[in-house]
Formats: structure tokens, C-alpha cells, sequence
């Protein structure tokens, strides 16, 4: 049995926090191998937008953020086919950030990236109602980006702990 499918993907900040809090690394220290693996193959990539999100919202000597600085490779700049995509994407869903918050918001750039990369969208948002504001699940599959939850993620990769 292969250990890695041949899946690549691109991980929202709010999947990447819940893999830290739900699945720490001294209870599942296997899946975070695994998980790094998948980083230094290149088949998990994000975009640096969500490095900015995670400096904003956890402490400067947490794990996952050393996990980050680690594997800088991993977080990808924008482009011009994604700086178009994230364009089209806001122009479609304009309510996709909340213009309310004072920090950083890498769910366009998280679709744009997937996009063009054609990789898989982890995330742990759920697909709002209608006429609520759009969640990254809504935007993905208006553009036929597939997009998954963490332990869906686990079970394509055949992951068992």
C-alpha cells in the first residue's frame, strides 16, 4: 500500500489551527510525520496569506507557527493567474472577507492558489446557508475546486493513527 496518495493540496489557517488542537503532535506524533512528508514532497502548499493569518492569530512560540517557519516552502506567493483568480473570486463573492475584521484574510488567495495549482482545498469551514456569508466550501464549489475537511484529508491519504 502506497503511504501517500497521489492527492495535492492546499490548507486553509482554520484546518492547519484544528490540526494543532484537535490532533496534537504528543498524542499523534505519526500523522504529523506524515503530515511534513506531504510538505517536503511539495503536495501541501498554501498561500502566504495564511502564514499572515497565523502570525495574527496564534502566540509567536507556538508549534504549528514553528511548523510554519520550518517549512517555509510550503507557503507560496501570489501570482498574476491567482492575482486573477482572486479578483474574479471577490468580484463573484465580495462578501467572502468580512471587511470588519482587523486581520489578515487568505480565503481567496486559499481558492486562487488551489486554482491554479489544481490541488484540493482543506478546510475546516463549513458551506454557509443561503444568503448568509459565503464560506470557503460556497466559493469552491461554484469554481469546481474540490474541497475536503481534515479528516476526509485523512482518509484519501489513507491515514490510520
Amino acid at each position: 500500500m502506497e503511504l501517500f496518495a497521489g492527492y495535492y493540496y492546499c490548507m486553509d489557517t482554520s484546518a492547519l489551527i484544528d490540526l494543532k488542537k484537535l490532533y496534537p503532535h504528543n498524542i499523534f506524533p505519526s500523522l504529523w510525520e506524515n503530515f511534513e512528508k506531504l510538505i517536503s514532497q511539495g503536495r501541501l502548499i498554501t498561500p502566504r496569506e495564511v502564514l499572515n493569518e497565523l502570525q495574527s492569530f496564534i502566540d509567536k512560540d507556538d508549534e504549528l507557527l514553528r511548523l510554519a517557519k520550518k517549512h517555509k516552502k510550503m507557503f507560496k506567493d501570489l501570482d498574476n493567474e491567482q492575482q486573477q483568480h482572486v479578483r474574479n473570486i471577490l468580484q463573484s463573492f465580495p462578501r467572502l472577507i468580512d471587511e470588519e475584521k482587523t486581520t489578515p484574510d487568505a480565503d481567496p488567495f486559499i481558492i486562487a492558489l488551489a486554482m491554479t495549482e489544481n490541488t484540493t482545498v482543506i478546510t475546516s469551514e463549513k458551506p454557509a446557508n443561503p444568503g448568509a456569508r459565503p464560506k470557503i466550501p460556497n466559493v469552491c464549489e461554484k469554481y469546481n475546486v474540490k474541497c475536503i475537511s481534515l479528516v476526509e484529508f485523512f482518509a484519501e491519504q489513507k491515514w490510520k493513527f
